[in-house]
C-alpha cells in the first residue's frame, strides 16, 4: 500500500531472503483481508528488527569488540543524520590500508546495521575509488522529523549507482577521532539535537 512495498525493500538492503522475511513478519499481525502494508508498518518493523539486531550483537560479540561495535552504530548513524542521507562512501584505499576499519564495517554488514550497495564507484569531486553502504533504515526510523529532510536513496532505481556518487564521504580520520568519544549506545545523544 502506498510506499510499503519500496520500504520493505529498503529496509531488506536490497536481500531477497530479508525482504521476505519482514514482509512475512509484517502481515502476520494483520487481520485476514487487511493484509496491506504500508509505509509506517514498515517504519515500526524496521526499528523492531534494528533493535533485536543491537541485542543479537550484544549477544554474540566479545565485550571489548561489542563497545567498538555499538560506537561504531552510533558515529555512523550520527554521520548519516548529519548529513541527511542514508547512503555513505567510504574510501577503498582506507578500506585495503586499515585492516580496523574493514573489520568494523564487516561486522556491521554481517549483523545487518549496514548494507553494502555499491563497489568501486567514482565520487563526483573526489579522486579515488569508494564502496557505498547505506545505514539500515531501523536506525533511523524512530526520528519521524526526518520526513522530507532526509535524503534516501532507493536501492533499487535504475539511476541508484550514479545517486551514491553524490553521497557523503565518511572519512576515516574523522570516523576514529569520533569513535573514541562516541557513547556505547546507539541512540545516545541523537534525539537530543531536535531529531
Amino acid at each position: 500500500m502506498g510506499e510499503g512495498f519500496d520500504r520493505l525493500v529498503l529496509a531488506a538492503g536490497g536481500v531477497p531472503r530479508d525482504f521476505l522475511s519482514l514482509f512475512l513478519e509484517a502481515l502476520s499481525p494483520k487481520p485476514s483481508g487487511e493484509e496491506r502494508i504500508g509505509k509506517d508498518d514498515v517504519r515500526l518493523l524496521s526499528l523492531q528488527v534494528f533493535q533485536r539486531r543491537i541485542q543479537e550483537l550484544k549477544v554474540d560479540s566479545e565485550e571489548q569488540d561489542q563497545d567498538m561495535l555499538l560506537k561504531g552504530i552510533n558515529v555512523i548513524t550520527r554521520f548519516c543524520l548529519d548529513k541527511q542521507q542514508n547512503v555513505f562512501l567510504v574510501n577503498d584505499q582506507a578500506l585495503q590500508e586499515q585492516n580496523g576499519l574493514r573489520e568494523l564495517l564487516n561486522r556491521l554488514l554481517d549483523y545487518r546495521i549496514i548494507h553494502s550497495i555499491g563497489t568501486a564507484l567514482t565520487h563526483k569531486s573526489h579522486p579515488g575509488t569508494f564502496t557505498a553502504y547505506a545505514l539500515d533504515i531501523g536506525a533511523y526510523a524512530k526520528f519521524r522529523k526526518l520526513e522530507g529532510r532526509f535524503r534516501e536513496v532507493d536501492i533499487t532505481a535504475p539511476d541508484a549507482r550514479e545517486r551514491c556518487r553524490n553521497s557523503p564521504i565518511l572519512e576515516l580520520d574523522t570516523l576514529l577521532k569520533d569513535l573514541k568519544t562516541a557513547p556505547a549506545d546507539p541512540y545516545e545523544g541523537l534525539e537530543e539535537e531536535g531529531r
